[in-house]
C-alpha cells in the first residue's frame, strides 16, 4: 500500500515538473548478490560510474567503455584514480562505423527517444566490443554490464567472443519508450549464449509504468 502511494505521489510530482520540461524517475534498487566471484568488470555506458559495482567490487579491474566526451575527464580524474582500469573512448555496437550520439545532461543515446529532449548530437566512433577489447584477457570471472539507452541488443551482437568467455551479465532492459528491441529479444539472445535470468537489480518507474529494469544474468553451467 505504501509503495502504491509513493508511485502515485511520484506521478503527480512528475506531471508538475513536465510543465517545465523536466523529467524524474522513481527507482527501487535491490542488493547485488554478494557471492559472485568477479575479477574484471566491463562497463559499457559508464557516464559517472555504477555505484553498486564500485561498492561490491572495489578491487576488480574495470574496462570503461564511454563515447560521450563529457564524461571522459570524470572517468580519468576520478574513477581511474580510485579503481584499477582503462578507458575506451568509443561506443560499443554491432559493427565499426561513425554514428550520431544524441546528447542529454546525464546520458546519451544512439537513438532518439520521444520522451527525452536531447540538446545536441555529434558523430562518434563505434565498434564491436570484441574488437575494442581484443587485446585484453578475460577469465570466466568477468561481469559485462550494459546500460546504453536502447542500444543493448546491438552491443550484445558485437560481443559474441566475450560472451563465450564470461559468466556474468547485467543488462538494462527497457520496457517503455523504446523501439529498438522487444525485451523478449534481449532475453532470448542471452539464453542463446547460455545466460539465464538470475535476479532483478533495479526497477525504475516512469509516469506510464516501469521504464526499465537492470537484470543480472548468469552463465548456465
Amino acid at each position: 500500500m505504501i509503495y502504491k502511494i509513493k508511485i502515485r505521489l511520484f506521478s503527480l510530482f512528475q506531471d508538475f515538473l513536465n510543465l517545465f520540461g523536466f523529467q524524474i524517475y522513481y527507482s527501487k534498487r535491490e542488493e547485488l548478490p554478494k557471492n559472485l566471484k568477479i575479477n574484471n568488470i566491463i562497463d559499457v555506458g559508464v557516464a559517472l560510474g555504477t555505484d553498486y559495482l564500485f561498492k561490491n567490487y572495489p578491487n576488480a579491474n574495470y574496462f570503461f567503455i564511454e563515447p560521450y566526451d563529457k564524461f571522459h575527464s570524470h572517468i580519468e580524474e576520478n574513477l581511474l584514480k580510485k579503481y584499477n582500469g582503462k578507458i575506451f573512448k568509443y561506443g560499443a555496437h554491432n559493427k565499426k562505423e561513425a554514428k550520431n550520439l544524441y546528447l542529454h545532461d546525464v546520458s546519451s543515446s544512439f537513438f532518439q527517444r520521444k520522451n527525452v529532449k536531447y540538446k545536441a548530437h555529434k558523430k562518434v566512433k563505434v565498434d564491436k566490443l570484441d574488437n575494442l577489447l581484443k587485446k585484453e584477457n578475460f577469465s570466466k570471472n568477468t561481469l559485462l554490464k550494459i546500460d546504453t539507452e536502447g542500444n543493448e541488443l546491438n552491443v550484445l551482437k558485437g560481443s559474441i567472443k566475450i560472451l563465450k568467455k564470461i559468466e556474468y551479465l547485467i543488462l538494462e532492459v527497457r520496457l517503455k519508450n523504446i523501439k529498438t528491441y522487444n525485451p523478449s529479444e534481449l532475453i532470448f539472445f542471452c539464453y542463446k549464449y547460455n545466460f539465464i535470468w538470475d535476479s532483478v537489480i533495479d526497477v525504475n518507474h516512469a509516469k506510464n509504468g516501469i521504464s526499465y529494469m537492470d537484470i543480472l544474468f548468469k552463465k548456465n553451467k
